[in-house]
């Protein structure tokens, strides 16, 4: 049995559930939401979800899992390209969408009420009630924390949402092609950037909206 160790919201976790799929790869998932949370580090020494188990082995971090399965699985559908140039375009991606595009998304969660409270609900699963009331302020303010020290929260709100328009543009312009990010069928560089976009989707009214009002993305996300 394949085993998916998830936070449920986490769009990291969603990328390994989206890449077993594209495998065919049967898994089952645990969710690691409320107080359940507090059993993650145990299960690596990174002590973060993803975590999945198979083949014996327990293998964290999503990219390092994507390796893993194009190594473990040749035969199956590929992951990364085989032509060299197409396989750093995807690497390239993939790093942008989870070193970059992951602050917009943990933006959009601490600066829309509905997503915060979506995130809130999820955390406090399994809590007692004096606990639920303190949790939306310790989880705005953790997100918060991390978007300052990564740099994404020090720039004004328009700034950074004027600049993630210019990413879902730029994103436009390169599905105009063959509408996928890299050379005419799916790849980790469309898993990777479809799982942020599609938890701002999930989560945010507004900014799912406006996703979806790109013609080519709207398009390319139904795909995925």
């Amino acid at each position: 049995m394949v085993t998916l160790h998830q936070w449920e919201i986490s769009p990291f976790c969603q990328k390994v559930a989206r890449m077993l799929k594209f495998k065919g790869i049967e898994f089952e998932t645990i969710n690691y939401n409320g107080v359940l949370g507090a059993k993650v580090p145990m299960l690596s020494k990174v002590g973060k979800v993803p975590v999945l188990d198979i083949n014996g082995q327990r293998i964290q971090d999503s990219t390092r899992i994507a390796r893993y399965l194009d190594e473990t699985y040749p035969d199956l559908l590929r992951l990364y390209p085989l032509d060299p140039i197409q396989k750093a375009y995807a690497e390239l991606w993939e790093d942008w969408a989870d070193e970059l595009l992951y602050f917009y998304e943990i933006h959009f969660r601490v600066s829309d009420a509905e997503a915060l409270d979506h995130a809130v609900a999820i955390s406090a699963q399994g809590r007692p009630k004096h606990e639920v009331i303190l949790m939306k302020p310790l989880l705005k303010s953790a997100l918060s924390f991390q978007l300052k020290m990564q740099g994404t929260g020090r720039m004004a709100k328009a700034d950074i949402e004027a600049e993630f328009i210019r990413h879902l543009e730029r994103i436009e312009l390169m599905l105009s092609a063959t509408g996928w990010l890299v050379g005419e069928q799916k790849t980790i560089a469309d898993i990777a950037v479809t799982s942020q976009l599609l938890e701002i989707v999930r989560t945010s009214k507004v900014w799912g909206a406006k996703i979806n009002s790109y013609s080519n993305i709207s398009a390319w996300i139904k795909q995925i």
